[in-house]
């Protein structure tokens, strides 16, 4: 009975170990990319940006598009991302 119990522990201890191994070994998330200069400092996924926040968008219709990075302006009352 004890050595089936103290088995069980090691076998319990040993998936742990290898979950966090496994966890390890992941690959984080890119960040995000906006699809357009209002998205790139406005909600839903910018919505703490305020004037003279940083910002990215692509400047085409892909993810593929080059990436222009920029500053947030008020643009008649819309955040709007502009090359810095």
């Amino acid at each position: 009975m004890f050595a089936t119990r103290v088995i069980s522990i090691a076998v319990a201890a040993a998936l742990l170990f290898v979950g966090q191994a496994q966890a390890a070994n992941t690959i984080p998330r890119a960040a995000l990319i906006a699809t357009d200069a209002v998205a790139a400092c406005n909600p839903p996924n910018n919505g703490d940006h305020k004037v003279g926040s940083s910002c990215k968008f692509f400047s085409g219709p892909s993810d593929s598009s080059p990436v222009i990075s920029g500053t947030c302006i008020d643009q008649s009352g819309t955040l709007t991302c502009v090359r810095s």
